[in-house]
């Protein structure tokens, strides 16, 4: 198990890499506006699959460990089914918008924004009970295969059509289709769910809806964090800063793909220390993670400069700046997703949402101080570490909080 957790880690990281190999192509052809633009829209995907996914991820390894696999398939299921519904619902919703009102969006990119945020809720639903089923070798392919294909969609259709935010978006709801479709074909197509785990379907539904919705601050505080800074940005300054700003939270958010991979590949073995009450197995987990996150970053932090100049344009140069600010903000965040394991296993969502309500409610005061004051991107990158130490801090400390409660019974 420890072996497939470690082939699927370094099969999905390197995977991450070949996306980021991309970003010097994506940047020069695009140039500062162009690439601003992708960002924003970028942004709202990120929000996006927050509502069609319902955040069914999170609860789909929870019920594989508490009520079996049947279970869980019937979840996945009935989560990608709503996460079809919920897309077509938003499209129709922005398509009354455009009628309606005049925006700077069209239709057909607001089309593809959805279809690219679908495709990687669905994405993020079967990699999850691909995890906790421990069907590693099938995981590792199809997301190095993804990234891959995410590198080569685009650069054909950047070539052979134009270079615009559109093409981007088009590759990379194409890519990550193509993925789900040989993970049905090849693994859940094959897979029998036995009928007697099935609830009412009614209730199957309330219970994703339920949890999706509990979830909403949990995940918009950091949605709210990571990305609305951009639209203040654009609206203060121009599109062209935000692909400059944009570049730098790129370049940070390396760290957290990268650590987001092996917290993901910790969640099933803390779930199961945490069944066998093997509390002190689950702090060596945590307390090492938090070791390696902090090394990777000062190693990061030193060799960036160097290598930035031979990858990207002249015009992008102030994003080194703002990348030495954003990136304590990063690390804190990376931290404090381990943290989060034990609170979700125990189903605390309503204390989850309410440390990051308090992150989201901190940032929302910073950028306020910052538009009534002096408006500057530095000032933005140093609300955006000083929120995420907030939600760091304040999760490290419930979350042994809660360790030390089960201890004792």
């Amino acid at each position: 198990a420890i072996m497939g957790a470690a082939a699927l880690s370094v099969g999905d990281i390197l995977g991450k890499v070949i996306g980021f190999i991309i970003l010097p192509y994506l940047t020069a052809h695009l140039g500062a506006s162009g690439y601003g633009a992708l960002t924003l829209y970028l942004s709202v995907i990120q929000i996006l699959i927050i509502f069609i996914s319902f955040s069914g991820q999170g609860l789909l390894p929870v019920k594989y460990m508490q009520e079996g696999e049947g279970s869980s398939l019937v979840f996945r299921r009935d989560n990608i089914a709503l996460a079809f519904a919920s897309s077509a619902l938003l499209v129709a919703i922005f398509y009354i918008v455009t009628l309606v009102a005049k925006i700077s969006v069209s239709f057909s990119d607001g089309f593809l924004v959805v279809l690219a945020s679908l495709a990687q809720a669905l994405n993020f639903i079967n990699l999850s009970h691909l995890r906790i089923s421990q069907t590693y070798k099938v995981a590792a392919i199809g997301q190095f295969l993804l990234s891959a294909f995410n590198v080569l969609f685009t650069i054909a259709l950047f070539e052979m059509i134009a270079s615009t935010p559109g093409q981007r978006l088009i590759a990379i709801a194409a890519s990550f289709f193509s993925i789900q479709l040989a993970y049905e074909f090849f693994v859940y197509r094959k897979i029998a769910v036995e009928r007697s785990v099935l609830q009412p379907l009614r209730k199957r539904y309330k219970e994703i809806i339920s949890y999706g919705v509990s979830l909403l601050p949990h995940h918009g505080s950091y949605w709210i964090k990571s990305s609305v800074d951009r639209f203040f940005i654009a609206h203060y300054m121009s599109t062209a800063v935000v692909g400059v700003y944009g570049l730098a939270f790129q370049l940070t958010s390396i760290v957290m793909l990268f650590f987001g991979v092996i917290n993901q590949a910790f969640q099933p073995f803390i779930y199961r220390k945490l069944k066998a009450n093997d509390f002190r197995g689950v702090e060596l987990i945590q307390y090492g993670y938090t070791a390696l996150v902090i090394v990777s970053c000062i190693i990061y932090f030193f060799i960036l400069p160097f290598a930035f100049p031979y990858l990207f344009n002249a015009e992008f140069n102030r994003a080194i700046y703002y990348f030495n600010i954003l990136l304590p903000g990063t690390a804190f965040l990376s931290i404090y997703y381990i943290f989060t394991h034990s609170l979700f296993y125990y189903r605390k969502n309503k204390l989850i949402s309410i440390i990051t309500m308090g992150s989201m409610i901190t940032h929302l005061i910073g950028i306020f101080v910052i538009t009534m004051t002096e408006i500057k991107v530095e000032y933005f990158c140093l609300v955006y570490a000083i929120s995420s130490f907030y939600a760091c801090a304040v999760t490290f400390y419930c979350g042994k909080r809660q360790i030390s409660i089960e201890r004792k019974r």
